[in-house]
């Protein structure tokens, strides 16, 4: 699986978070990804804290020229780095040389903005007409809100997405992770890789337009929220499910767990092991019986719950088949857990000048087969590190030639 995409070459026109965990995906299913950055600056990423380098960590701005943003270094692994600027002539046709070469174009610009470089799909499938250009935006190539800016934050909140998280009695929150960024990832993957199938039967390459917004959307749609509201359940119901029962977090005495017994099966299981007659009553056994008295089984659940240490628990449920586990409150925690150590999910962090960087930690793809080795991505390159190989190797330019669009500031 790690080689599956071993020959497809991916430009990489993207920044921040949505484009480049895009293509991090396919780097690690064994896709050449390179990333093709600004002379100055590249990636505005490169700008966000922390930064680490020689001289330790730093939580707001670098300390030395060589210090590099820790979100660049986890996202850009397994990438080549080129420096180009598209915006002028010289520039722009390089680019079409190498797409000639390629089979994807990826970019999260805003709509528009590769079309006034003169480098819109008409012009891409020109020069390759099996190349595949995937677009991720805030709203879409197309429609009454194309033209709005978007990050994270915004997209959650006009999804309905901020709306749900959280808890009925506060405001709307935005989710910890970054999902108005990875879902569009996912699915702009999920695209390219459709639109690399039909290419293979067809011959011709294909737009992929992918926008946060719709992203999200479409997650929260596979939930049956018209009914819901229609029921009465409030938007934000915290860590209970209302259509479940039991479905929520609860407290032991050294800590949380989050447990689900909604299904009859799984329910006669739990009420086995909390060996209450009442529970037991076969009357229950139908979820229907059981929303009926919701809170008191959950008052009855968490009552059981809370004498018992996590680890005791988690054991006893395991053992008949009733889904808990214990909720994660650090970082250290998850770095200690013994499925990601046995799957071979977290690998150290490398800085492209001092290696290892202890206390620092990368996800791997979590696409995996078995028996398979899964070795972890390469490290992300310095801004540019790869320019001159690209030019040399892949267009053919001499040293003077990259010299001359040195000094041009073409690259």
């Amino acid at each position: 699986m790690r080689e599956s995409l071993s020959g497809l070459r991916v430009l990489d026109l993207t920044s921040y978070l949505s484009g480049p965990f895009a293509t991090l995906t396919l780097a690690g299913l064994g896709a050449e990804v390179i990333k093709i950055e600004r002379r100055e600056g590249g990636d505005p990423s490169r700008t966000f804290p922390p930064f680490c380098g020689a001289t330790g960590t730093a939580l707001r701005e670098p300390t030395c020229a060589d210090d590099e943003s820790i979100a660049i270094l986890k996202r850009n692994r397994g990438k080549k780095s080129l420096t180009l600027n598209l915006e002028v002539p010289q520039g722009k046709s390089l680019f079409l040389r190498l797409v000639e070469k390629s089979d994807v174009v990826i970019e999260n610009l805003a709509p528009g903005v590769l079309e006034k470089w003169g480098l819109g799909y008409a012009s891409l499938s020109e020069a390759n007409p099996r190349i595949v250009l995937c677009s991720i935006s805030g709203y879409g190539r197309f429609g009454p809100k194309t033209a709005l800016p978007a990050f994270d934050p915004i997209v959650q909140a006009s999804s309905l997405t901020m709306a749900t998280n959280g808890y009925a009695d506060r405001p709307p929150t935005r989710t910890g992770i970054s999902f108005g960024d990875t879902v569009p990832s996912l699915y702009a993957v999920i695209g390219i890789l459709a639109a690399l199938r039909e290419r293979d039967r067809t011959g011709h390459g294909s737009v992929v337009d992918v926008a946060m917004h719709d992203s999200l959307v479409a997650m929260l749609m596979v939930e049956p929220m018209e009914a819901q509201v229609q029921w009465g359940f409030p938007l934000r119901t915290g860590s209970r499910i209302p259509r479940l029962a039991p479905c929520n977090v609860y407290r032991c005495r050294d800590g949380f767990v989050a447990l689900n017994a909604a299904p009859p099966r799984v329910w006669k299981r739990l009420a086995e092991l909390m060996g209450k007659p009442e529970l037991r009553d076969p009357a229950l056994v139908p979820l229907a019986a059981r929303l009926e008295k919701q809170d008191w089984i959950d008052q009855e659940v968490a009552k059981w719950v809370e004498p018992q240490a996590v680890d005791e628990l988690i054991a006893r449920t395991g053992k008949q088949g009733v889904p808990c586990a214990r909720v994660a409150e650090s970082l250290d925690e998850l770095i200690d857990d013994t499925s990601l150590k046995a799957r071979g999910m977290l690998h150290p962090l490398e800085h492209p000048l001092t290696g290892v960087i202890p206390g620092l930690f990368a996800p791997g793809v979590p696409i995996l087969t078995p028996g398979e080795d899964h070795p972890p991505l390469a490290r992300a390159p310095r801004l540019g590190e790869h320019t001159h190989e690209i030019l040399s190797c892949e267009l053919g330019l001499t040293a003077g030639e990259i010299r001359e669009l040195e000094a041009h500031q073409i690259i």
